[in-house]
C-alpha cells in the first residue's frame, strides 16, 4: 500500500467570515494544486454511503511548489542564556522510564550527560566516564555533577524505599566542569536525541557542591533552579532564584505529575505543589510541528457555513493532477456562520473527539480491541512510515505511559474523508443525509462551543450531534445545558457521547488534555495521584463519575461496546404514546427498524447507550425503541462491571431511542448508537431510520414549543 506523498494541517479547525486560516503543507511532489471543496460524504467504500464533494472557490486556489517539512518529536527544556562558568555544578532528581539505547539527559556547551541503556555516563573532551549504578525504571535518583575538595565527579544516589536499600555510585573525572556561555538543554542533544523520564528540581550553579547532601540543595552557589510545579499553563518556567534564565519547554512535557516527594497523602496537585515538582519528558511527544506556512485562507463573507476541505493534489511532470490516492490530501475545516446569518439548524461537529483519536494507532497495531489490524488506505500507510507524527490519546508513549495531550497542529491522517469510517468520516453520513433532504444547516465545532459557550449555539432552534461526541470540556457541557434551558432542541444522533471530561489549554486552542481517572472503558489509566488536569486543575475521568452523567443531559448513557456487527431496534411501548405520534409517521417496516446500515450492518452497533433512571435519565422520557439480538462481542461497559463473572444474558446491553421534553419548551431526541447514522442512506434514504429521524427534525424545527408532560 503506497503512503501519502503530501500531508497538511491548519492553524485552526473552525473559522468564520473575515478570519484567516494558515495552511501548512509537506509535499514530496515538486508541485501541487490547492482548491476548496465542500465535503458532503467522506465514506468512499464500495458499500458505503459513497464519497461526495462539491466544488467551491477560495482565494488560495492555485498551484504551489512542494517542500518536505520536518517532523521533530520529543519534549525538552532549554535552560536559557547561562553565563560562562569556570566550575559548573548541576543537580536534579531523575526517574528513567526507558532503559535501552542512548538517550541524552543534559547537554551543555562543553559536555553532556547521557543514559546508555541502564547507566549514566559523562561525555567530556571525547572521553566517556560511566557512573557505576544500574538504573532501575520508575525509581528516583539524585544526580549531582560538580567539584568538592578539589575532586570533580558525577554522583548518583537512589531514593530510599521500603523494599530496597539506597544505591550510590560515583565516578571522578579530571579537571573542572567548565562551561561556555549559552543555553543548556535538558532532555535533548540539540540534534534529535532526547530522554524519557521524569525530572525534578534541576539546578545550575558555580563552585563547590556538597556530595553529602542527597535530599536538599547540594549546589552551594546556585544560579538558577526551576520548579516544574510552577506556571503549569506556560511554556516558560521561571527561575525560582530570580528573573534571569527562565526555562523554555518544547513539545509539551507532561506536568502535574507526582515527584520525588509524593507519598500518597496528596492527590490534587493544587493542595500541595511540593509533591508535584516533576515534569515527564517523552521522545515521542509532539504537539506542534512548527511548519512554515504554505498559504493562507481568509474566509469570505459570502461563504455559507459548512464543512469544507482544502484539497491538495500532487501534479505530475506535465503539470496535471495525479489521480493516485496517495497524491491527494483533503484537510477539513468548519466554516461557521455569523449570528445574523444563522439557519434554524446546526450540526455540532465533534472536533474534541477527533483530537482525542488523532492519528490513533489501534487500527494499525494489535490491541485489546482490534486483534488483526492492518493499513487499510494510503493514510494508514503514511502513519506506519511516520511514527514520529505524534500519538492519539488512545496510545501509549514508548515508555508505557498514557498519552495525555493531543493537538491538531500536526497532520492528522484520520481527520479526513476517504479513511476508516470512524469519527469524522462516519459523521459525514449525517451531512450527506441533510444534503439529500435539502435541509439548510450550519456547522459549529466543539472548539467554538468551548470558547463561546451557549453563545456558539445562540439563534439555533435545533442542534444535531455527530455519531460519537465522546469528549467534552466543562465549558462545552455548560454551554449545551444553558442552550437547552433556553428552549433548545437537541438531537443526539450517536452513541458513547458526553463520556470523558477534557481540558483545553487556555492559550493554545488546538491543544487538549485528558486524564483517565479510575474508571471507564479506556486504553490506559492515569497513574496514581495524577487524576487532575494540568491545564485547569479539574478532576478528570468520566462525566458519569464526576456527577454529570450523560443520562441527565440526553436521557441515555454508555451501556456497551462491540465491533462484531450491528443489529436492529424494536419499537417499544413509548412509541405508542401520543406525545411520540409525530416520530412514527409514515414508518413502513413494522416493529423492527434499522436492520440495515453502512456502519455495522444494523442501526444499533459499535458503541451503544441506554435509558437508566438510576443514572439520571428523566422519568418522563419515552423509550421509543430498544435494540435486540446483539452479537456476543457486544459487552457491558467496564464501569458497570463491579466483579468478574460469567456475562450470560444481559438486558442492559441495549441501545435505546428516547424522547423527552424540557421545562423550557424544548426537547431532546437520542438514538444511542454510533452506527445509527450509517443507517440513514440505505435505499437512497428511503427507509424507516431516515423517515423517523426526518420526522423528529421536522417537528424540532417547528416554532411551536413542546409541552412538558404533567407529572
Amino acid at each position: 500500500m503506497p503512503a501519502k506523498r503530501l500531508v497538511a494541517y491548519a492553524s485552526r479547525l473552525s473559522a468564520g467570515a473575515g478570519e484567516t486560516v494558515d495552511i501548512m503543507v509537506s509535499s514530496e511532489a515538486p508541485r501541487y494544486r490547492a482548491s476548496l471543496v465542500r465535503i458532503i460524504s467522506g465514506d468512499s467504500r464500495p458499500r458505503g454511503t459513497g464519497y461526495a464533494e462539491a466544488a467551491a472557490t477560495a482565494d488560495f486556489d492555485g498551484d504551489y511548489p512542494g517542500q518536505v517539512q520536518p517532523i521533530i518529536p520529543g519534549s525538552y527544556a532549554r535552560l536559557g542564556a547561562l553565563p560562562a562558568l569556570e566550575s559548573a555544578a548541576f543537580s536534579c532528581w531523575l526517574m528513567p522510564t526507558i532503559d535501552s539505547g542512548e538517550q541524552t539527559l543534559l547537554t551543555t556547551p562543553d559536555w553532556r550527560i547521557v543514559q546508555r541503556d541502564t547507566n549514566l555516563a559523562l561525555q567530556l573532551d571525547g572521553s566517556w566516564f560511566e557512573v557505576p549504578v544500574q538504573l532501575e525504571l520508575w525509581r528516583w535518583y539524585r544526580l549531582l555533577v560538580g567539584t568538592h575538595a578539589g575532586a570533580s565527579f558525577v554522583q548518583l544516589v537512589s531514593e530510599r524505599v521500603v523494599s530496597s536499600p539506597g544505591i550510590e555510585g560515583r565516578i571522578e573525572v579530571p579537571g573542572r566542569f567548565t562551561a561556555r556561555a549559552g543555553d543548556w538543554l535538558l532532555c535533548s542533544s540539540g540534534d534529535g536525541g532526547t530522554w524519557n523520564g521524569r525530572i525534578e528540581s534541576p539546578c545550575i550553579g558555580s563552585g563547590e557542591v556538597d556530595p553529602a547532601d542527597t535530599t536538599g540543595s547540594p549546589v552551594l552557589a546556585p544560579i538558577a533552579r526551576w520548579d516544574f510545579a510552577a506556571a503549569l499553563t506556560r511554556d516558560t518556567v521561571p527561575n525560582a532564584l530570580g528573573d534571569a534564565h527562565p526555562a523554555m519547554l518544547h513539545q509539551q512535557p507532561t506536568r502535574a505529575v507526582t515527584g520525588v516527594r509524593w507519598d500518597g497523602s496528596v492527590h490534587r496537585y493544587t493542595d500541595d505543589p511540593a509533591h508535584y515538582g516533576a515534569a515527564h519528558f517523552h521522545d515521542d511527544d509532539l504537539t506542534d510541528c512548527n511548519w512554515d506556512v504554505s498559504f493562507r485562507w481568509t474566509i469570505p463573507d459570502s461563504l455559507h457555513s459548512a464543512v469544507y476541505g482544502v484539497k491538495l493534489v500532487a501534479l505530475d511532470a506535465s503539470g496535471q493532477p495525479s489521480p493516485a490516492a496517495e497524491d491527494e490530501f483533503i484537510l477539513p475545516i468548519c466554516v461557521t456562520a455569523a449570528r445574523a446569518k444563522r439557519e434554524r439548524l446546526a450540526l455540532l461537529v465533534s472536533t474534541a473527539t477527533y483530537l482525542s483519536y488523532a492519528n490513533q494507532q489501534m487500527s494499525l497495531r494489535p490491541s485489546a480491541i482490534l486483534k488483526n489490524p492492518r493499513a487499510r488506505n494510503t493514510s494508514d500507510a503514511w502513519l506506519l512510515e511516520h511514527p514520529e507524527i505524534g500519538l492519539s490519546q488512545y496510545d501509549y508513549h514508548r515508555d508505557g505511559s498514557g498519552v495525555h495531550f493531543s493537538s491538531h497542529l500536526r497532520p492528522v491522517l484520520n481527520l479526513a474523508p476517504k479513511v476508516l469510517t470512524w469519527g469524522f468520516c462516519a459523521d459525514t453520513n449525517i451531512v450527506a443525509w441533510l444534503e439529500a433532504i435539502d435541509q439548510p444547516y450550519d456547522v459549529v465545532a466543539d472548539e467554538d462551543l468551548h470558547r463561546d459557550g451557549a453563545a456558539a449555539l445562540e439563534g439555533y432552534r435545533t442542534i444535531l450531534t455527530c455519531s460519537h461526541p465522546e469528549y467534552h470540556s466543562t465549558e462545552m457541557l455548560d454551554g449545551i445545558a444553558a442552550w437547552l434551558d433556553a428552549g433548545g432542541r437537541l438531537m443526539y444522533l450517536g452513541g458513547n457521547g458526553f463520556y470523558w471530561r477534557v481540558a483545553f489549554h487556555p492559550d493554545k486552542p488546538g491543544l487538549m488534555e485528558v486524564r483517565r481517572a479510575e474508571d471507564g472503558t479506556r486504553a490506559w489509566i492515569s497513574r496514581p495521584g495524577e487524576y487532575y488536569h494540568q491545564f485547569t486543575g479539574e478532576y478528570g475521568g468520566l462525566w458519569r463519575r464526576i456527577g454529570r452523567p450523560p443520562n441527565q443531559l440526553v436521557g441515555i448513557g454508555f451501556a456497551a461496546q462491540g465491533f462484531d456487527g450491528g443489529t436492529y431496534y424494536e419499537l417499544q411501548d413509548g412509541a405508542r404514546d401520543a406525545r411520540a405520534s409525530f416520530i412514527l409517521e409514515g414508518l413502513e417496516e413494522g416493529p423492527h427498524i434499522g436492520t440495515y446500515g453502512t456502519q455495522a450492518g444494523g442501526a444499533a452497533g459499535e458503541e451503544i447507550d441506554r435509558w437508566d433512571p438510576e443514572l439520571g435519565s428523566p422519568a418522563h422520557a419515552l423509550v421509543i425503541a430498544s435494540s435486540r439480538e446483539h452479537r456476543p462481542g457486544m459487552l457491558r461497559t467496564i464501569e458497570e462491571v463491579h466483579m468478574t463473572g460469567s456475562n450470560g444474558s444481559d438486558d442492559d446491553v441495549r441501545a435505546d431511542i428516547t424522547f423527552f421534553e424540557t421545562p423550557s419548551g424544548g426537547a431532546v431526541f437520542s438514538t444511542g448508537s454510533i452506527s445509527y447514522a450509517g443507517s440513514l442512506s440505505p435505499n437512497d434514504y428511503q427507509n424507516d431510520i431516515a423517515r423517523l429521524t426526518g420526522n423528529v427534525l421536522k417537528r424540532f424545527l417547528d416554532s411551536e414549543p413542546f409541552t412538558f408532560p404533567d407529572s
